[in-house]
């Protein structure tokens, strides 16, 4: 007895305590001062190029918010939200005490839970308190809905309420739902957009469908459970008959026979010329700030993106790939002093519209495809770290055979583009020409697995496609586009890896859009890892000068500065690829379809046939497309119209819209050879029908920046 006795003394200590502390915290905040001022709406987030002055893009919120005045909702969506949410709201005084008490132990106790939330306490916890289940947020909820209903007037507060409402599919607020769901503004609730007539049924039906759903909005929306959706709307009605609002005859003829038509109407995102790189930049800083960096503050995100040399590359694709049926492709441009990205652009071809479409599939970072010889620079540089000089002279048949235990087959034979080639090469003229039997045994020479640690240092990636496994990947391996412009800044760089990044810095937004305070900033001279020897990085620089002055790219690429780079062509045509760079700027570009097998067949037997290559074969008037014709020339007209560009700044004219290039019927066409004749699972660009002198090996490269500050190397993948 007397232990019983003791506990309902602790226990009733314990009521007495929580109730004193919940009177005082309540009295407390009955007196304190507290900002009702309405929320500031939900605000987009803006994209600014490199200069910080040029809007690049905006972000829609994932939620869409449109405030709205009170003489814009109409009196039966008001009147059907009351029916719905609080039927006592024009008579109490902010709170419906038993109900508080009611819902506040179900919560504690982990009970089912209990409505009683008067459309005030509702108000407050979605703008003031938050959502969170406590009985201290309830005991604050129900304080300042009190203070709320003393400060404004019922209108008010139910204006405030439908303006913040959550009403499913992120759409936050009155304005939004009907726009969504119905294609009008609220105001416009009556209003049939295909007979064009006012129609008071038709917003009654409308109004009780959403003030229905608000209880649960993601799970009782008419797109996500239209039965559902449906019964709500008439247990709406039927609480509108009850309270007197309305006859059941205007309940039946807004009822009707189905719910009102749903057409899912979403805001479209704002134009921009980079897609792809704005959802790259949301996604990161969402990861860093939060979401709601992005989704409701409206911060300002200046980008690395350099909005001259995004439009160059978006019309020098439009203008090179100008056929409907042409194949896909993607270009991206990286600082390889910064890791800046300066442009990033594709082409799609996998809809009707040909376009990138938000959070979708992005072939620039995202695709893996073949690389072709673009990983032979790689190569070369294993073998001058062990002591390889690029002058070094091999002797290459006509077919190469290397040895390959447990494959298929063995050994391995590899052919070069034109199969009568053959001689005796030195490894920077082989690199010029891309002689397949010269760097395919120098690969196994050095250690394949040496070579894939050496292109996977340098950003070559993904990296679990740098296998040593089989001879084919001396010639070649997958590789997204953005990787390999990574790999080749490594060269430019002298051999300092440094990862990209898209954003410089990120500033709140003042009331009236300009610039507040700093969120983030980012260091401008990053550090970066060390990948291989400055000397070899810049020996390797130096040999790709002369692809573009002597090789495979020199019919293509035509600059007033000196670019270096490298071609790549795989099996069938199916990619294609150059990447060029100077000091200052590396660009790629990748051709190819998203399909690299299709049926060859057409008509109902194609499912049982053989599938072949989906190869870039006739277009643009190419017979053949190799890594040194239209993707050397997207690279080619990317800089030339940059240039043009900048020339016009720079003169104090608007700049330019370039111009794209009328559609040929030929161009001048590449010596090839036919794909039966080219290496298992690689080709390379042809070697052109004429040369010039070999580049001297004493000439030296232009100036370069100077070696960044680096980290201690990571080994490799």
């Amino acid at each position: 007895m007397r232990a019983r006795r003791r506990r309902r003394g602790v226990i009733a200590w314990l009521v007495a305590a929580v109730l004193a502390f919940a009177s005082s915290f309540t009295g407390g905040l009955l007196t304190a001062p507290i900002d009702f001022a309405a929320p500031p709406p939900i605000r987009t987030a803006v994209l600014l190029a490199d200069d910080g002055t040029r809007v690049l893009a905006s972000l829609r919120p994932p939620l869409d918010q449109e405030i709205v005045t009170g003489k814009d909702i109409p009196a039966v969506m008001r009147t059907a939200i009351v029916a719905a949410e609080d039927r006592t709201f024009f008579t109490h005084r902010g709170v419906d005490p038993l109900a508080v008490v009611r819902a506040a132990y179900k919560d504690i106790t982990g009970g089912r839970r209990q409505g009683g939330s008067t459309i005030t306490q509702q108000y407050v916890k979605n703008v003031y308190v938050g959502r969170q289940r406590t009985l201290l947020r309830k005991v604050k909820e129900a304080a300042l809905a009190v203070r709320l209903e003393n400060r404004l007037s019922k209108d008010e507060i139910l204006t405030g309420y439908l303006n913040n409402v959550y009403l499913g599919n992120a759409t936050y607020g009155i304005q939004a739902a009907t726009k969504y769901y119905f294609g009008v503004p609220v105001k416009d609730l009556d209003l049939d957009t295909v007979n064009k007539r006012r129609s008071p049924a038709l917003a009654l039906s409308r109004a009780s469908l959403l003030a229905g759903i608000v209880p649960a909005p993601s799970f009782w929306n008419p797109v996500v459970a239209p039965k559902v959706a449906r019964a709500k709307q008439l247990d709406v009605l039927n609480r509108m008959i009850e309270d007197g609002v309305i006859t059941s005859g205007q309940a039946s003829a807004a009822y009707g026979a189905t719910l009102p038509k749903i057409l899912r109407v979403s805001r479209p995102d704002a134009p921009t010329i980079a897609p792809e790189f704005r959802d790259i930049v949301a996604r990161s800083i969402r990861k860093k700030l939060g979401a709601e960096a992005i989704d409701k503050q409206g911060v300002r995100i200046r980008t690395t993106l350099d909005y001259d040399l995004q439009q160059a590359a978006v019309q020098a694709v439009q203008s090179v790939l100008s056929d409907p049926a042409d194949p896909e492709a993607a270009v991206i441009a990286l600082d390889p002093r910064t890791g800046d990205i300066k442009a990033m652009t594709t082409r799609v071809v996998t809809d009707k519209s040909r376009t990138y479409t938000r959070d979708g599939f992005n072939l620039a970072t995202q695709s893996a495809r073949q690389s072709g010889s673009t990983i032979k620079p790689f190569t070369l540089a294993t073998a001058i770290e062990q002591g390889i000089s690029p002058d070094e002279r091999v002797r290459a048949p006509r077919v190469a055979y290397i040895k390959n235990p447990g494959g298929t087959p063995n050994p391995y034979p590899v052919h070069n583009a034109d199969v009568s080639e053959s001689g005796t090469f030195s490894l920077r003229r082989a690199m010029w020409d891309s002689i397949n039997t010269v760097y395919a045994p120098l690969a196994i020479r050095v250690g394949l697995a040496k070579v894939m640690a050496m292109a996977g240092a340098s950003g070559f990636g993904p990296r679990q496609y740098l296998s040593s496994c089989c001879p084919a990947n001396s010639l070649g391996v997958n590789v997204t586009p953005l990787a390999l412009v990574q790999a080749y800044s490594t060269l430019a760089n002298h051999g300092v890896r440094l990862d990209p990044r898209t954003v410089t810095e990120v500033n709140a937004s003042n009331d009236d859009g300009s610039a507040g305070s700093s969120l983030l900033k980012v260091d401008a001279h990053p550090k970066g890892v060390r990948a291989m020897k400055d000397s070899t990085a810049d020996q390797v620089v130096d040999v790709l000068y002369g692809v573009v002055d002597h090789g495979t790219a020199r019919r293509a690429v035509h600059q007033p500065e000196p670019v270096f780079g490298k071609t790549g062509t795989t099996n069938d045509f199916t990619n294609a690829w150059f990447v060029g760079c100077t000091p200052k700027l590396c660009v790629g570009v990748w051709m190819g379809y998203d399909k690299e097998r299709v049926c060859p067949h057409e008509g109902k037997t194609c499912a049982n046939a053989k599938k072949g290559a989906h190869s870039m074969n006739h277009v643009q008037g190419q017979r053949h497309v190799f890594g040194g014709t239209l993707p050397a020339e997207i690279f080619q007209q990317t800089l030339t119209s940059y240039r043009q560009l900048k020339a016009a700044a720079a003169a104090g004219k608007p700049r330019p819209l370039v111009t794209p290039t009328p559609k040929r019927t030929t161009r001048p066409r590449t010596r090839h050879t036919p794909t039966a004749s080219l290496t298992p699972g690689v080709t390379t660009a042809p070697r052109p029908t004429t040369t010039s002198a070999p580049r001297p090996t004493t000439t030296s490269s232009p100036p370069r920046p100077p070696v960044p500050t680096i980290l201690p190397s990571s080994g490799g993948p």
